[in-house]
């Protein structure tokens, strides 16, 4: 039997905006959590809400990642959508559509491993009621965005304790991080998350790499360097699906970082929801990866 994770948090739409033109492509955490895990040969179950506007094409792409687009079916709803615009020095993100709310779980029909994803703040707190007593996992970064004029998606502040002293991986970008603890400096707000109770906390930093606090050390975790990055998008949502599928496997925190990196530097590196490098490419960069970790 493999072993498996849940992901709750919409499967989007995104219009991806580029100096070479518009893309439109399959995005949201179940979306690169179904093609880390894949890869690592992990099961995912996805708690998602799909629009009745999906394209036939990405329904396609979505059952072949394991999600079946009627299971999630939000009959009258349009699927949750983005502009996604590259063609400034920092992208820019805006909402078109946002999808039903994900509400209440049965919790004994998933895994005892969940990843808490939202984009827009999706999930409804009776829903992080429910996976109370599950080994869970958050990545806070739609708790950390409100919606400003013509949907453009503005920064704002979130910090649940409840929730966040449930969870035993924590994964946000440095900006996230920012928004949820309130303090500046990286390695402050993550002690801040581990003193919650937080087992392994990650702050993602892009091509400079990570930082891991875990155990009460600090570690630089690099980002495997690609020729070329195609397509950023994605690539948090494949960090934290890559690190929870070695965590199944009974990895200890360095190496699941270490495929987290491994597992982004496959998806930037190609267009779109897709991983070209094999799994046995993808175990080598983490272990390059692995070998060049430092101890801060």
């Amino acid at each position: 039997m493999k072993l498996e994770f849940a992901v709750l948090g919409h499967v989007a739409i995104d219009h991806v905006l580029t100096s070479e033109g518009c893309r439109v492509q399959l995005g949201g955490p179940p979306t690169y959590a179904s093609l880390a895990a894949q890869k690592l040969d992990v099961a995912l179950r996805a708690v998602t809400k799909i629009g009745e506007d999906m394209p036939k094409d990405l329904e396609d792409q979505l059952r072949g990642l394991g999600i079946d687009p009627e299971r999630h079916l939000s009959r009258g709803s349009r699927t949750t959508r983005f502009i996604l615009d590259y063609r400034r020095s920092e992208r820019r993100l805006s909402v078109i559509s946002i999808c039903d709310e994900i509400g209440r779980v049965e919790a004994s029909d998933l895994p005892m491993t969940v990843l808490i994803a939202p984009v827009i703040g999706e999930i409804q707190k009776e829903a992080l009621g429910d996976l109370m007593g599950r080994s869970l996992a958050l990545d806070p970064q739609g708790y950390t965005r409100s919606i400003g004029p013509n949907g453009l998606i503005l920064p704002k502040s979130w910090c649940d304790e409840e929730v966040l002293s449930h969870v035993e991986i924590y994964k946000s970008s440095l900006e996230e991080l920012r928004l949820v603890t309130g303090v500046e400096d990286p390695w402050l707000g993550l002690g801040r998350i581990h003193e919650l109770g937080v087992k392994a906390a990650i702050a993602t930093m892009g091509e400079e790499g990570s930082l891991l606090l875990t155990g009460g050390r600090r570690y630089l975790v690099p980002a495997y360097r690609v020729e070329r990055v195609m397509d950023p998008t994605g690539a948090g949502d494949a960090f934290i699906s890559g690190y929870i599928s070695e965590h199944l496997k009974g990895e200890d925190p360095l190496w699941c970082s270490s495929m987290g990196s491994s597992i982004a530097s496959a998806v930037v590196e190609t267009k779109g929801a897709s991983i070209e490098a094999s799994k046995n490419q993808l175990f080598e960069r983490a272990e390059e990866v692995y070998n060049k970790i430092r101890k801060l």
